[in-house]
């Protein structure tokens, strides 16, 4: 799982390379909800010191607490909005962890700062969000990113690799298992 982080992050570095005054320092990211427990990725791939969460927007103060005391980061970093964590630090980069139904407008308050974002799949609950998500990156210039988990995984960069290569002769049909038996089988968090 940290390799899955560590390429998600690194393709983010390097997107944000592109024009960024600060792509020499560490990336200064925002995580917006806490409620998708993805989110667990991104406290423990900053310890690889790739970027710096500056601020966490969470409403709900115990489970902000309760992920505080497990990840050991301040409640200070800790905003009931985006507005007021915008106002306060310097962030480039965030990284949706909430509902996929707040998505848009984390892109509408992130893109006219020049944010670049990260949601966490599916990109938008419906077509119109995800329309109105795609212009406001474009009219900003930001990067919008999905983190489509199995997009990560070596074994279907090896899979990609042979087909390339023709090392597997004509595709046909492709037929994909993946997934997980649902959030009730893994026993994730009741605020997911």
């Amino acid at each position: 799982m940290r390799r899955t982080v560590g390429r998600f992050l690194s393709a983010l570095l390097v997107a944000l390379s592109f024009g960024s005054a600060h792509a020499s320092d560490k990336l200064k990211i925002g995580v917006v909800g806490l409620t998708h427990t993805h989110v667990h990725w991104i406290f423990e791939s900053e310890k690889q010191g790739q970027f710096e969460i500056v601020g966490i927007v969470e409403q709900n103060k115990d489970l902000a607490q309760r992920y505080a005391t497990q990840h050991n980061y301040s409640m200070d970093k800790v905003y009931d909005s985006m507005d007021a964590m915008f106002a306060e630090q310097d962030v480039q980069a965030v990284a949706a962890f909430g509902t996929i139904y707040e998505h848009l407008e984390v892109v509408q308050k992130a893109a006219p700062r020049g944010v670049h974002v990260m949601v966490e799949k599916p990109l938008a609950i419906n077509m119109e969000h995800a329309s109105e998500m795609e212009a406001l990156a474009t009219k900003h210039n930001i990067h919008l990113l999905t983190n489509y988990e199995t997009t990560w995984y070596p074994t279907n960069h090896k899979a990609y690799e042979a087909i390339k290569n023709d090392e597997v002769g004509d595709i046909r049909k492709v037929i994909v298992r993946d997934g997980h038996k649902g959030p009730a089988k893994l026993g994730i968090n009741s605020e997911f």
